[in-house]
């Protein structure tokens, strides 16, 4: 492994930072935590700071600061200097959190759940793989139907206030490091569509959280309900050429009173009556909308000067008390972040919790499912797991009567696929060769704006206005999406977006001051495009790469849909149009994505396991079962046909309990679907 020099990497903060804060660098950790960042997340970037420093030698500090090559290293100096406490305070962050004793998220009941592999029973009558919004759905409705339940999570369960606190280290952030909820950058790659081995740090890898309760412990928690288009885009649009454009197997009021059911299971805080797209509901909101800051003021304002409809965003986050869970404190960091009291709904401490109150659940973190067993008929009896403890490896084999797949539309068709049978010889569920096709996720749309007066004012989540008004019926285009304001920007993620918008300069007097001046003047409206499905678009696995515990690696192939792109332009356009109404001063667009960079693998990834009522073109019938296997059952995003123009994850979880209702309520298995 290649040393760093640390003098001269303090010669080089002393490039990039402002003089008095290049002082404060060497003293305060700073060119220490950068130091560690190059050895120990990416050991490969202290060769390149070495062959960079090398080619550095006698040119002065602002040639050094300004050389293209070397704006890698001068924006990770300065992504951890503004991480620092001091130094956000120096910038005007609004540091909320330090100030706020420890609620906890993670409840002492399920925290009693968690058991050493040790102790793992032989059989359970369920395993369930993935603890996120499926999976705890799916723990719950077993647990409480008298079923044993093991719930085997992937990563860890770090405290709230681990979870609280790192503005560097947390899943939003752009800074390419060994994050809090995993998985570890070693030991852990993907082939992306070049053939390419890339870690979880690079984007192409697709990293979603791998923790006790998934995404959901640190989401931003945009509730949206899908609406009736959504569910029937190829009845609507007709199929685009090159696209698998499908309906779901059910549809809106199929899926109402589950989308209602949720809202009120994990608490959902919003206000209906002006959404144009909105479908018919049962029941109001449990719970009032957020307050709206003072961005979000000011988009209202521009949008009734365009005439558009806009409403509330939806949140699972209390805007007030809810079934034993304290009201959101509007502190200044939201997604990418736990909830420091708890407000914030996560499976961990809504269906988890449920689950663990009935005495039935039992929960194996740092446990990874590596294949699904099968007896001599082909029926699924249960997983091989392995993991690594003080001892070592280890590898232990449960038996289920009933398995749940909530490990992510990536990683559950890698299982799906790494679990071949003399049956199945293609993996299981894979005769058709369907599973993994059909991957997608959120292409993202939208624009920076900077006004020419303070508008964003730290309180938040953030998101508090959206307009739906191009979800739909865009002139000229399949599907459309969402648009609203963004979440409270951290400094390290304001830094990266100025920069990338060039708003920002790379070193120099004005980095800070220029930070601090417009973090409080910066806002960003951005949506999700309605990604057009690709049967091409897909995960395979790689026998001839496999992960720290021997499994083969999921490998992507395929592209997305070129309506996507239109999409993604037209929806841009409609955010720099917005913007400007409310009176920004300077618009940026966001960067857009391009055909021939792979799949979409980024936010909200969805569809490798999509429903149908034709087991030849989906991998589950439509009460989420593997065809052919009637006691398997998927209930993540993979299900999902299409991945809707909003955040999906309040229909993950209706979905599941949707499924789930058919699993263990009176939907029972008389459905007339041959498994």
């Amino acid at each position: 492994m290649t040393g760093v020099d640390h003098d001269a990497l303090a010669a080089w903060a002393d490039a990039i930072l402002p003089a008095a804060e290049s002082r404060i660098a060497r003293q305060d950790g700073t060119v220490a935590e950068v130091a560690h960042i190059l050895q120990s997340d990416h050991p490969e970037w202290a060769q390149r700071f070495a062959d960079l420093n090398r080619r550095a030698k006698g040119r002065d500090a602002s040639a050094l600061a300004n050389d293209p090559d070397a704006q890698w290293i001068a924006r990770l100096i300065a992504q951890v200097h503004v991480s620092r406490p001091d130094t956000r305070r120096t910038v005007g962050w609004r540091d909320t959190v330090a100030d706020v004793p420890d609620g906890s998220d993670l409840p002492d009941e399920v925290l009693a759940c968690l058991v050493p592999r040790t102790e793992l029973r032989r059989r359970y009558d369920v395993v369930v793989i993935g603890s996120g919004a499926g999976g705890g759905v799916a723990a719950q409705e077993y647990a409480e139907a008298g079923r044993s339940v093991l719930v085997v999570e992937r990563g860890d369960a770090p405290s709230t206030a681990t979870l609280a606190e790192d503005h560097l280290r947390n899943p939003r952030s752009d800074a390419r490091l060994d994050v809090l909820t995993g998985p570890p950058l070693a030991g852990n790659p993907r082939i992306g569509t070049d053939g390419e081995e890339v870690d979880p740090s690079d984007p192409r890898w697709g990293n979603n959280a791998m923790t006790l309760g998934g995404g959901t412990r640190v989401y931003g928690a945009q509730a949206w309900r899908f609406c009736p288009e959504d569910f029937r885009m190829a009845s609507t649009y007709g199929v685009p050429e090159g696209s698998a454009l499908a309906d779901w197997p059910v549809t809106y009021e199929d899926m109402e009173p589950y989308y209602a059911h949720a809202e009120f299971e994990w608490g959902v805080s919003g206000a209906t009556g002006d959404a144009v797209a909105e479908g018919r509901r049962s029941s109001p909101y449990p719970l009032p909308p957020m307050p709206r800051n003072a961005a979000a003021q000011r988009l209202r304002g521009g949008a009734d000067r365009l005439g558009w409809t806009t409403q509330h965003v939806p949140l699972l986050i209390n805007s007030e008390p809810y079934r034993g869970r304290a009201a959101c404190i509007r502190c200044s960091q939201c997604v990418g972040f736990a909830c420091p009291v708890g407000a914030k709904a996560g499976s961990q401490n809504t269906t988890l919790w449920r689950a663990a109150r009935t005495g039935r659940l039992s929960i194996v973190t740092g446990a990874q499912a590596v294949q699904l067993t099968a007896d001599a008929g082909g029926r699924v009896t249960g997983a091989v797991l392995r993991g690594h403890d003080a001892h070592g490896p280890w590898e232990t084999p449960v038996e289920a009567e009933e398995i749940a797949l909530a490990a992510g539309a990536i990683e559950t068709a890698r299982l799906l696929l790494a679990s071949p049978t003399d049956r199945e010889p293609a993996g299981i569920g894979n005769n058709r060769d369907q599973v993994g096709r059909h991957l997608q996720a959120h292409v993202y749309a939208g624009a920076i704006g900077v006004f020419a007066d303070p508008v964003e004012d730290g309180r938040g989540p953030g998101p508090g206005i959206a307009t739906h008004d191009f979800r739909h019926a865009n002139p000229g285009l399949v599907g459309g999406g969402m648009l609203a304001n963004d979440f409270v920007p951290t400094p390290a993620s304001a830094l990266s977006a100025l920069q990338d918008a060039r708003l920002l300069p790379f070193h120099g007097e004005e980095l800070l001051s220029g930070l601090a001046h417009l973090l409080p003047r910066l806002q960003r409206v951005v949506g999700p495009v309605h990604e057009m499905t690709r049967a091409d678009a897909r995960v395979t696995v790689d026998g001839s790469v496999t992960d720290a515990f021997g499994m083969p690696v999921a490998r992507f192939s395929g592209d997305i849909h070129p309506e996507d792109l239109r999409v993604q332009t037209f929806l841009t356009n409609r955010a720099l149009e917005w913007l400007r109404a409310a009176g920004a001063s300077t618009v940026v667009p966001l960067g857009a994505r391009t055909l021939g960079q792979g799949p979409s693998v980024g936010q909200h990834q969805a569809g490798t396991c999509r429903m149908g009522v034709d087991a030849g073109t989906s991998v589950l019938d439509p009460l989420g079962r593997v065809w052919g296997h009637d006691n398997l059952r998927v209930v993540d995003g993979s299900a999902h046909v299409t991945n809707g123009g909003v955040n999906p994850v309040l229909t993950i979880i209706a979905n599941a309990y949707r499924i789930m209702d058919a699993a263990v309520g009176s939907g029972g298995s008389d459905d007339g679907y041959a498994i």
